[in-house]
Protein backbone atom coordinates (compact mmCIF):
# COMPACT_ATOMS: atom_id res chain seq x y z
CA UNK A 1 0.00 0.00 0.00
CA UNK A 2 1.46 3.34 -1.06
CA UNK A 3 1.59 6.13 1.51
CA UNK A 4 -1.32 8.56 1.59
CA UNK A 5 -0.08 12.04 0.64
CA UNK A 6 -1.74 14.87 2.56
CA UNK A 7 -1.53 18.64 2.77
CA UNK A 8 -2.54 20.79 5.74
CA UNK A 9 -3.77 24.33 5.10
CA UNK A 10 -4.76 26.40 8.12
CA UNK A 11 -3.93 29.94 9.22
CA UNK A 12 -3.40 28.87 12.84
CA UNK A 13 0.09 27.44 13.53
CA UNK A 14 -1.28 25.51 16.54
CA UNK A 15 -3.92 23.84 14.35
CA UNK A 16 -1.29 22.76 11.81
CA UNK A 17 0.92 21.44 14.62
CA UNK A 18 -2.00 19.52 16.18
CA UNK A 19 -3.01 17.88 12.89
CA UNK A 20 0.62 17.04 12.17
CA UNK A 21 1.07 15.52 15.63
CA UNK A 22 -2.07 13.38 15.31
CA UNK A 23 -1.01 12.13 11.87
CA UNK A 24 2.54 11.35 12.95
CA UNK A 25 1.42 9.63 16.15
CA UNK A 26 -1.70 7.73 15.05
CA UNK A 27 -1.93 7.56 11.24
CA UNK A 28 0.79 5.27 9.92
CA UNK A 29 1.33 5.37 6.17
CA UNK A 30 0.30 9.01 5.90
CA UNK A 31 2.91 11.44 4.59
CA UNK A 32 2.47 15.17 5.09
CA UNK A 33 3.77 16.55 1.80
CA UNK A 34 2.71 20.19 2.24
CA UNK A 35 1.73 22.73 4.87
CA UNK A 36 0.56 26.30 4.34
CA UNK A 37 -1.02 29.07 6.38
CA UNK A 38 -2.65 31.05 3.54
CA UNK A 39 -4.68 30.05 0.51
CA UNK A 40 -2.14 31.49 -1.96
CA UNK A 41 0.64 29.37 -0.51
CA UNK A 42 -1.74 26.45 -0.16
CA UNK A 43 -2.62 26.65 -3.85
CA UNK A 44 1.06 26.61 -4.81
CA UNK A 45 1.90 23.74 -2.45
CA UNK A 46 -1.02 21.62 -3.68
CA UNK A 47 0.03 22.10 -7.31
CA UNK A 48 3.66 21.23 -6.45
CA UNK A 49 3.00 18.14 -4.32
CA UNK A 50 -0.27 16.70 -5.72
CA UNK A 51 -1.67 15.35 -2.45
CA UNK A 52 -4.39 12.73 -2.26
CA UNK A 53 -6.10 14.61 0.56
CA UNK A 54 -6.11 18.17 1.87
CA UNK A 55 -7.02 19.09 5.44
CA UNK A 56 -8.43 22.57 4.94
CA UNK A 57 -9.57 25.33 7.27
CA UNK A 58 -12.41 27.52 6.02
CA UNK A 59 -12.11 30.90 7.72
CA UNK A 60 -8.67 32.35 6.90
CA UNK A 61 -7.27 35.79 6.16
CA UNK A 62 -7.11 36.78 2.47
CA UNK A 63 -9.70 34.20 1.44
CA UNK A 64 -11.57 31.13 2.58
CA UNK A 65 -10.98 27.45 2.03
CA UNK A 66 -13.84 27.64 -0.47
CA UNK A 67 -11.95 30.33 -2.40
CA UNK A 68 -8.98 27.98 -2.59
CA UNK A 69 -11.08 25.11 -3.94
CA UNK A 70 -12.54 27.35 -6.63
CA UNK A 71 -9.04 27.69 -8.06
CA UNK A 72 -9.19 23.97 -8.88
CA UNK A 73 -12.13 23.50 -11.28
CA UNK A 74 -10.97 19.90 -11.72
CA UNK A 75 -9.51 18.46 -8.56
CA UNK A 76 -7.40 15.36 -8.23
CA UNK A 77 -7.57 15.46 -4.42
CA UNK A 78 -10.24 15.18 -1.78
CA UNK A 79 -10.82 17.58 1.09
CA UNK A 80 -11.57 17.20 4.75
CA UNK A 81 -12.52 20.54 6.22
CA UNK A 82 -11.35 21.19 9.76
CA UNK A 83 -12.92 24.31 11.21
CA UNK A 84 -14.22 25.86 14.38
CA UNK A 85 -17.52 26.73 12.71
CA UNK A 86 -20.30 24.22 12.15
CA UNK A 87 -22.26 26.77 10.09
CA UNK A 88 -20.29 25.91 6.93
CA UNK A 89 -21.05 22.19 6.90
CA UNK A 90 -23.78 22.36 4.24
CA UNK A 91 -21.64 24.54 1.98
CA UNK A 92 -18.70 22.16 2.45
CA UNK A 93 -20.88 19.33 1.17
CA UNK A 94 -21.67 21.41 -1.94
CA UNK A 95 -17.92 21.61 -2.55
CA UNK A 96 -17.65 17.83 -2.41
CA UNK A 97 -15.90 17.57 0.94
CA UNK A 98 -15.07 14.02 1.94
CA UNK A 99 -15.76 15.00 5.55
CA UNK A 100 -16.12 17.94 7.90
CA UNK A 101 -14.45 17.99 11.31
CA UNK A 102 -14.93 20.55 14.04
CA UNK A 103 -12.20 22.08 16.17
CA UNK A 104 -11.11 21.14 18.71
CA UNK A 105 -10.25 17.92 16.93
CA UNK A 106 -11.54 14.64 18.35
CA UNK A 107 -8.52 12.39 17.81
CA UNK A 108 -10.44 9.10 17.60
CA UNK A 109 -12.88 10.55 15.08
CA UNK A 110 -10.00 12.02 13.06
CA UNK A 111 -8.30 8.61 12.87
CA UNK A 112 -11.56 6.93 11.76
CA UNK A 113 -12.10 9.51 9.02
CA UNK A 114 -8.54 9.08 7.71
CA UNK A 115 -8.96 5.28 7.74
CA UNK A 116 -12.29 5.59 5.91
CA UNK A 117 -10.66 7.83 3.31
CA UNK A 118 -7.79 5.39 2.84
CA UNK A 119 -10.29 2.56 2.21
CA UNK A 120 -12.19 4.79 -0.23
CA UNK A 121 -8.99 5.58 -2.12
CA UNK A 122 -7.90 1.92 -2.25
CA UNK A 123 -11.30 0.78 -3.51
CA UNK A 124 -11.59 3.50 -6.15
CA UNK A 125 -7.94 4.01 -7.04
CA UNK A 126 -8.41 7.78 -7.16
CA UNK A 127 -10.16 10.74 -5.66
CA UNK A 128 -13.89 10.69 -6.31
CA UNK A 129 -14.26 14.45 -6.44
CA UNK A 130 -15.44 16.37 -9.47
CA UNK A 131 -16.57 19.99 -9.21
CA UNK A 132 -20.33 20.31 -9.68
CA UNK A 133 -21.14 23.87 -8.65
Amino acid sequence: MKPLKVAIIDDEPDAIATIELIINEFCKGVDIVAKANMIDHGYDRIRETEPDLVFLDIDMPRGSGFDLLERFPIRKFDVIFITAYSKYEKRAAQYGAFDYLNKPIDIEHFIKVVDRFRIHLEENGHSSYRLML
